[in-house]
C-alpha cells in the first residue's frame, strides 16, 4: 500500500531517554515515579528489590489493579498519555478494597523510569484471569519504543511486576528508601519496601518533632516531618490525620476554616 507520505520520522535509540531529563539519569527519581505508578494503580504494598551490582536484575512489584492487554496498549505505549482525561483524578482500587486517593499521575511519563537503568524491559501485569507479559525495548529506528514481545497465559493474581537488569545508574537501597518514604509516608494503607526493608514513620530522618497534644479529652500524636527529603513536589503536602491506622480526608494546610 502506498504511503500518503515521504518520509516519517526516525529515532535514535536514546531519543526517549533522552528527553525524560532527570527521570531518565536519577534513580532516586526515577524509582519515585514508579512507585507512584503504583499508588495510582490502586496498590496498597510496593515490593522493590534492588541488586548489589550492574548486570543483575531490579524488580518492582505492587497489588494494584494490573493492565489488560488492550489498556497496556492505549496507556503504557501512548507517549505523553492524559490520565486526567482517560481516567479522571480518582484511583481505581483492586475488588474488595474500601479506600479513596487522588492519583499522582498526569502526564505519563513516570512509566518510563525503568529506562534509567537500561534501554529495555519487562512488564508484567495481571487483570480479569490473564497474566499479561510485555518486553519492551527503545532499539528501533522508526519509533521511540516497541513492544519487542508479548505473551499471555491464565492468572488469579492481580498486580503488575516490572523487571530490568541493571546496566547504568545502579540505586543506593538506602538513599532511594529514605527518598520514596518521605514522599509516601502521609498515608499508612501504602507499604514501600526496598530489599524488604521499611522506615517506620517514628524512624524516618525526615521527622524533626513529635510530641502529645491533649485538646479536651481528645489525644493526638503530633509527629513534624520535613518532606524536603523527596527531592519533588508532591501532591500531597500539609497536615495528614490519621484514625485507627487509616488516613482521613486528604493532606491540606486548611483544616475546617483555619489556614495553618
Amino acid at each position: 500500500k502506498k504511503s500518503k507520505f515521504v518520509q516519517g520520522t526516525l529515532f535514535e535509540d536514546d531519543y526517549l531517554i533522552r528527553t525524560l531529563g532527570s527521570l531518565g539519569t536519577q534513580p532516586d527519581i526515577a524509582l519515585t515515579e514508579l512507585v507512584a505508578n503504583a499508588w495510582d494503580a490502586g496498590a496498597t504494598q510496593v515490593d522493590i528489590f534492588i541488586p548489589d551490582e550492574k548486570g543483575q536484575k531490579l524488580t518492582i512489584q505492587d497489588n494494584g489493579t494490573g493492565l489488560t492487554k488492550e489498556e497496556f496498549y492505549s496507556r503504557w505505549m501512548k507517549l505523553s498519555y492524559n490520565r486526567l482525561k482517560h481516567q479522571g483524578k480518582m484511583v481505581e482500587f483492586p475488588k474488595g478494597i474500601d479506600l479513596k486517593r487522588y492519583a499522582y499521575g498526569r502526564n505519563g511519563v513516570g512509566r518510563h523510569g525503568l529506562l534509567c537503568f537500561n534501554s529495555e524491559y519487562q512488564v508484567i501485569t495481571n487483570k480479569n484471569g490473564t497474566e499479561s507479559t510485555f518486553t519492551l525495548t527503545t532499539k528501533n529506528e522508526n519509533q521511540p519504543f516497541i513492544i519487542k514481545d508479548e505473551s499471555f497465559k491464565k492468572s488469579k493474581q492481580i498486580g503488575t511486576r516490572l523487571e530490568v537488569i541493571v546496566k547504568k545508574n545502579l540505586p543506593n537501597p538506602t538513599t532511594i528508601l529514605e527518598v520514596i518514604s518521605a514522599r509516601f509516608l502521609h498515608d499508612p494503607k501504602f507499604l514501600v519496601s526496598i530489599n524488604k526493608q521499611t522506615i517506620q514513620l517514628e524512624e524516618h530522618k525526615g521527622l524533626v518533632e513529635s510530641t502529645t497534644v491533649k485538646v479536651g479529652d481528645i489525644k493526638l500524636q503530633v509527629n513534624l516531618i520535613d518532606s524536603k527529603k523527596s527531592r519533588k513536589s508532591t501532591l500531597y503536602q500539609g497536615i495528614a490525620i490519621w484514625q485507627g491506622g487509616r488516613l482521613v480526608g486528604e493532606p491540606s494546610w486548611i483544616l475546617g476554616n483555619i489556614m495553618v
